[in-house]
């Protein structure tokens, strides 16, 4: 008999149904997690919470979701642990934390070394607004994170806190500084914007390399917030490597597929220095996915741009065993789309998904 699971009341989940698990299935071993595709997942991004002390034009409404999560429907950090151990079974080596904004959540710093103390994981790595990143970067360092990736659409403090609509760009600078003194390595994400910040892509490349990061330029996603936004507002990765010009030695870039879906495109002075473009929209990257995510809630999503969930919270809360776990997360690669359809003809429900409610 099949069984519906609930799931936590957002805008963001769509029921769904998970079939028994099988007779046999992970008693001993887990099989490797793949999807009906071939696609094999070593990456999983976990959220860590759904709230963020900005509300990023392209991310959430103006005035912040209104939806969070209630706070017992958020993983414990024992929860948390538990799944990633369950995750790392079935074959994932890399966990990245996001949000909403990961640095809010209480106590994050004891979660990192929860993480690294009792699972294999070989990578931990953090997406941050970086506001935070000051106070936090040593600690997290010492817990034993191994990356961050901060946002940083702009470097003229006024358009910055226009883009994040009150963000300081003064303290997300000092958390940049404060994670390379120590000892985090640092990637530079940006969101270029058709008429917001098109005009500073170079002055971003440059800043970057000044500091020996790498930048990478994201493509607007037509998800949740930015699906409102004006056409004009997405700039594709070519249109953003055609401004960079001069700098870059040209080319389609190199990807590694291991570590994430950018593609790396090389300085032209021969000096090593890349920078980085994520093309989900005019070139995407689904056919090599090996990315899973769970939201704050304990929702397994397959894809960043399917509403549909298994809620793994509500498994553990009802005493499933690892294999039951195990089960669940495959189901849902299993029943993954072969690709994300941002570019169908009718996909309004991409509207309906709440980027910073996912992770992102």
């Amino acid at each position: 008999m099949r069984r519906t699971l609930p799931l936590a009341p957002s805008r963001v989940a769509r029921r769904v149904e998970l079939p028994p698990r099988p007779e046999g299935f992970a008693e001993d071993a887990p099989p490797r997690l793949t999807d009906a595709a071939g696609r094999a997942y070593t990456y999983l991004r976990l959220s860590l919470t759904d709230r963020c002390n900005f509300a990023c034009v392209y991310c959430m409404p103006s005035g912040g979701e209104h939806d969070h999560a209630l706070r017992p429907e958020l993983l414990s950090f024992e929860e948390v642990v538990r799944l990633v151990r369950v995750f790392a079974a079935g074959g994932v080596r890399r966990v990245r934390f996001t949000g909403g904004e990961p640095l809010v959540r209480k106590d994050v710093v004891r979660l990192v070394e929860m993480i690294r103390a009792s699972t294999p994981i070989e990578e931990l790595a953090m997406t941050t607004n970086a506001a935070r990143l000051a106070e936090l970067a040593r600690p997290l360092r010492a817990a034993g994170l191994d990356v961050v990736n901060v946002s940083v659409d702009s470097l003229d403090p006024a358009r910055f806190g226009e883009i994040t609509r009150g963000g300081d760009l003064g303290a997300v600078l000092a958390g940049v500084h404060a994670a390379l003194e120590a000892g985090l390595r640092v990637k530079l994400n940006v969101v270029a914007l058709g008429g917001v910040n098109e005009d500073e892509v170079g002055a971003l490349v440059d800043w970057a390399w000044g500091l020996g990061l790498v930048p990478r330029f994201i493509e607007l996603m037509p998800i949740g917030e930015a699906a409102h936004l004006p056409s004009a507002r997405f700039l594709s990765a070519a249109q953003v490597q055609a401004r960079l010009g001069a700098r870059l030695a040209g080319g389609a870039g190199v990807a590694d597929e291991r570590a994430g879906p950018a593609r790396y495109v090389a300085a032209a002075d021969g000096s090593g220095r890349e920078v980085g473009f994520i093309t989900a929209v005019s070139e995407d990257f689904c056919a090599t996915c090996n990315r899973v995510r769970v939201t704050a809630m304990g929702d397994v999503r397959a894809c960043l741009a399917d509403r549909k969930a298994v809620s793994l919270r509500d498994l553990v809360r009802e005493g499933a065993s690892d294999a039951d776990l195990s089960w669940a997360i495959h189901w849902a690669l299993a029943t993954k789309d072969a690709g994300h359809r941002f570019t169908d003809r009718g996909a309004s429900e991409h509207t309906n998904v709440g980027m910073s409610l996912i992770g992102g």
